[in-house]
């Protein structure tokens, strides 16, 4: 998109160099192209994705077309994403994807145009480029990067000069600038060899440096070394592709005439090549990103779960070219997403304690409530937890953990080492305790790990699980409470009445037997008459139980205080030092 001056008003509240493409300009752009079959297309400094929107009108008839674009603006990325774009990359001038583009659509800067002109030129490895420039920087080529640009129009392409091309009635922010419309084309050269300068791009000094958290949690060493043999993966499998391409040209011979022109032909195995490649090479980057996350320290702390999601939306991350200042970038945003990711760990846990047993949890009225559902919330018994095991029946020939349980527990080992400030391989946990005292446990023994006694019951396929640490189960049951808003994040937002009948949940529930069964009803029931009737019953019991207890709580005198929006620390800390993390 061209960033210009301006000389009439924006339609909309655009930046004061940001000009959308007309789309009678991008479909004169778009008529440039020879070549009409797309085997991957780049958009770089998309904007807002106007001119891949041209391409997708002009070839979605035919064949979805396979578009890349590179965006700074992070709002414009979003519609990009939206829109169904991969978004590759950020500021174009220092993208180096290994992509094989048959074509390049571009309206960069008009500021920096020839500089994003030239670096496309080099991306280009086989196709065409038509790129929008100010037509200034032809008719006036004063520097030597204009003069190199006439130079590539002069050998390799064309150029149109069309004015008044921004005053076109579909012009979302109107100019008058004239503009030169280039297209160039380039053939790949036959002999090619990039492998010996690998090493000398991977030795080279690299700004910004690496931010010291991202070291600890990922050594330099060990990104060089990836990005190396990354660039290396890459440039083999185009260089196969290329040794491909070269064989079928030449096998071909025996098929033909000798007069027959062959110059079509070599370009058509190329483009044909790049298809295979573009997949290879898009699979190197997944593989390579995957190798750099499952190798980071930060991973290692992570649930099952937590993983999964943060895997979830690492496949975006996957888009990107696989650069140092993308690797560290990633890793920074790991680090400061951690305190999230850990409250997230606590939830999980929280909810295997409490979503399998009824009797796992205790209620009390929420903070977050409303007048219909105030009995909402729930916290974790601090005496007994009880779990099912993954292979009921099972247990009493096995000679192990099922994977299952196993990979619970692990989560369990992780999350109460979390809590505890520790590393899981300093503490004795679950994991640790079902390996060396199986066969014992095997006949129901209660056993010992750092955070539980452990009882297992093979015939009837459960665990039940006895805090040694209230401490922590307090603090697990505080960080979800105030996570999904059942508490406030400040003591003094609640009345005393409040958190008196939080204290008390798990007496009020020992002897409040049926205000268990009406909650659990409440809470699993489907049917919304029903569940507002349990609902009512066990909010009458539980003011009684209240009562009986001289605990003087009426929740219609909270008054509804809204979260903060900024990253508010908890009272109860995840971990008390992050570092040692």
């Amino acid at each position: 998109m061209p960033r210009v001056d301006s000389d009439s008003a924006p339609f909309e509240t655009f930046d004061n160099q940001f000009y959308p493409t007309p789309e009678s300009l991008g479909r004169k752009a778009f008529a440039k192209f020879k070549e009409r079959e797309i085997t991957r297309l780049l958009e770089p400094q998309a904007g807002r994705g106007d001119l891949a929107d041209v391409v997708k009108e002009m070839t979605g008839r035919y064949r979805s077309p396979d578009i890349e674009c590179v965006e700074i603006d992070l709002a414009n990325q979003a519609i990009l994403r939206e829109k169904g774009y991969r978004v590759v990359g950020t500021d174009f001038l220092r993208y180096k994807g290994a992509s094989v583009y048959s074509h390049i659509l571009m309206n960069p800067p008009f500021r920096d145009g020839v500089k994003h002109v030239l670096h496309a030129w080099d991306l280009l490895f086989n196709g065409e480029l038509v790129a929008i420039l100010n037509a200034q920087d032809v008719r006036n080529a004063n520097c030597a990067e204009q003069r190199q640009l006439v130079t590539l129009i002069a050998d390799h392409g064309s150029v149109e000069f069309i004015e008044q091309a921004f005053r076109a009635e579909d012009a979302k922010r109107q100019t008058s600038v004239e503009i030169a419309l280039i297209h160039l084309e380039k053939a790949s050269a036959e002999y090619t060899s990039f492998i010996d300068n690998l090493r000398h791009e991977v030795e080279r000094k690299h700004e910004p440096a690496p931010p010291t958290a991202s070291e600890i949690v990922v050594p330099r060493s060990f990104i060089e070394n990836m990005v190396f043999n990354f660039e290396c993966a890459v440039e083999a499998t185009k260089q196969a592709c290329i040794a491909q391409a070269r064989a079928a040209h030449f096998a071909a011979r025996f098929h033909r005439s000798i007069v027959e022109d062959e110059g079509e032909t070599i370009r058509a195995k190329l483009l044909y090549k790049a298809d295979p490649f573009n997949k290879a090479y898009d699979e190197l980057k997944e593989r390579a990103w995957s190798t750099v996350l499952r190798s980071s320290a930060v991973l290692e702390k992570l649930s099952s779960q937590a993983q999964k999601r943060v895997e979830a939306s690492f496949k975006e991350i996957c888009l990107l070219e696989f650069t140092y200042e993308n690797i560290w970038g990633f890793l920074d945003g790991l680090i400061s997403q951690q305190r999230q990711i850990q409250q997230d760990m606590v939830c999980d846990v929280f909810d295997m304690f409490t979503k399998y047993h009824s009797e796992n949890r205790a209620y009390y009225q929420g903070w977050k409530s409303n007048d219909k559902h105030r009995l909402n919330a729930f916290r974790i018994k601090g005496t007994r937890i009880v779990l099912p095991a993954a292979r009921r029946g099972s247990y009493g020939f096995l000679s192990s953990l099922a994977c299952d349980d196993e990979q619970q527990f692990r989560d369990f080992d992780k999350v109460f080492s979390l809590l505890d400030g520790k590393q899981p391989a300093t503490t004795f946990g679950l994991c640790d305790l079902f390996r060396s005292r199986w066969h014992e446990l095997r006949v129901s023994a209660r056993k010992t790990s750092d955070y539980f006694d452990v009882r297992m019951y093979a015939k009837a396929g459960t665990f039940h699980l006895y805090p040694r640490r209230k401490d922590l189960i307090e603090r697990m049951n505080r960080i979800v409470g105030q996570a999904r808003q059942w508490l406030p994040y400040e003591p003094t937002a609640a009345p005393e009445g409040f958190w008196q009948q939080y204290e008390k949940a798990e007496q009020i529930a020992a002897k409040s037997p049926k205000l268990q069964e009406l909650a659990n009803r409440a809470h699993s029931q489907w049917n919304e008459r029903e569940r507002e009737k349990a609902q009512e019953q066990a909010e009458q019991v539980h003011l009684a139980a209240l009562k009986a207890l001289g605990i003087k709580y009426d929740h219609s005198m909270l008054v509804e205080h809204e979260r903060s929006q900024s990253a508010e620390q908890s009272q109860f800390p995840l971990l008390p030092d992050q570092r040692a993390a």
